[in-house]
Order: structure tokens, then C-alpha cells, then sequence
């Protein structure tokens, strides 16, 4: 049986419907930050092509504005996912995680990490957002002056992120029956293997370029 991070007391007087479409704005707000977040990556690694090739992708993203408008977009997308997954939260914390080392059940456990990665990829990711605006517009010299500066923030902020997408995205699947979950588990972990490779490698190759600029 899936745990679905719900505590019965909660559960219960709720309005089907309502939960419905609160499921629904949950899976598809999870669906476009994973969808950001692993194109986001791709972009930032065509760093390793060269310096040009990622000034040019980012000019383009300015001259034709997809910059203005995607930052605020995934900025309210991201709070919509919040918001609506705040309520499967349980009240009492303790409860749940003695009920998790009770059964052992692998999804329980991912839940509980969802939880405790969304709150680092929260402060995180707002720093990281803060940083970008406070030091427009993006080209790959000022990148990788703060990457080479603060490599340690964007290898723990990588690690977040990927593991919240890839789990988050298994969760849905497996919650709603698409897909049987050895095969969109395996293909999900390919997935992130590949990004994270992608993410180290753009991360070493700024924080070398960082180190040349200095």
C-alpha cells in the first residue's frame, strides 16, 4: 500500500472533489518544475561546448524575453506546488516517523525525504535566484565567478533538486498507476543519472573558468 503522507484525522470531512483538483494542480505544478528544472540543466551545460555557445543561448533567452517571463512563471508555479502540497503534511512529525521506522516501506521513506528536500531546495534555490537577478544579465563569466566562489552550494543544491524531481516524479507515477514501478524506476534514475553527470560537468567547468578569471 502507498503511504500517501496523510494522516487519517486529516483525511477525513475533506470535499472529494476539492482533493481532486488539489491533486491534480500538485501533479501538474511538479510536472513543469521537473520540466524546468532538467531543461534549465541542459542549458547550463552547454557550458562545457564553450563559453560563447552559453553567452549566446543566454542573450537569446534575453533578446526575446523568455527570461522575464519564465522566472516569474516558475516562481508562481512553484508556490502553487507548495501550496497545495503543505496539506499532506502531517501534524504531528513524530507520529510519522515512528510509523516509518515501523514498516519500513520504501515509499513512506521517500515521502519524508520529499519533505526534508523541499525545505533545503526552498532556501536554496531563493538564494540562488537572488544571486542570479542581483548579478544580470546571465553571461558565463559572472556564472563562473560565483560558482568557482561557492561550488559547494550549487553541489548540495544539484543533489537536492535531483533527488526531489526524480522522486517526486516516481511518486506521481506510482500514485496515479501509469506506469508499473520497476519501469519508471529504473527510467527515472537513468534520467537523473544523466543530469547530474550533466550538472557536475558545467559545475567543474565553471568553477575552472572561475579559477582562470581571478
Amino acid at each position: 500500500m502507498l503511504d500517501t503522507g496523510i494522516s487519517p484525522q486529516r483525511s477525513m470531512g475533506r470535499n472529494p472533489r476539492i482533493d481532486l483538483y488539489l491533486d491534480l494542480a500538485q501533479l501538474i505544478s511538479g510536472f513543469l518544475l521537473v520540466g524546468f528544472l532538467w531543461t534549465h540543466m541542459v542549458f547550463v551545460a552547454t557550458i562545457i561546448i564553450g563559453a560563447d555557445t552559453f553567452n549566446s543561448l543566454a542573450q537569446f533567452l534575453d533578446d526575446y524575453y523568455l527570461s522575464y517571463v519564465g522566472i516569474p512563471f516558475i516562481g508562481l508555479v512553484a508556490l502553487i506546488h507548495v501550496i497545495v502540497v503543505v496539506r499532506r503534511i502531517p501534524n504531528r512529525y513524530q507520529d510519522y516517523w515512528r510509523h516509518a521506522r515501523t514498516i519500513m516501506h520504501f515509499d513512506t521513506w521517500t515521502w519524508i525525504f520529499q519533505v526534508v528536500t523541499a525545505l533545503g531546495i526552498a532556501i536554496l534555490a531563493s538564494i540562488h535566484v537572488f544571486a542570479v537577478i542581483m548579478g544580470w544579465p546571465i553571461d558565463a563569466d559572472t556564472s563562473a565567478a560565483r560558482m568557482h566562489a561557492f561550488w559547494w552550494f550549487y553541489l548540495v543544491l544539484l543533489i537536492l533538486g535531483e533527488y526531489h524531481a526524480g522522486f517526486g516524479i516516481y511518486r506521481q507515477f506510482v500514485k496515479w498507476g501509469w506506469i508499473k514501478r520497476k519501469t519508471i524506476g529504473f527510467a527515472l534514475k537513468s534520467i537523473t543519472v544523466i543530469i547530474v553527470a550533466l550538472g557536475l560537468a558545467a559545475l567543474w567547468v565553471f568553477v575552472q573558468l572561475g579559477g582562470a578569471l581571478r
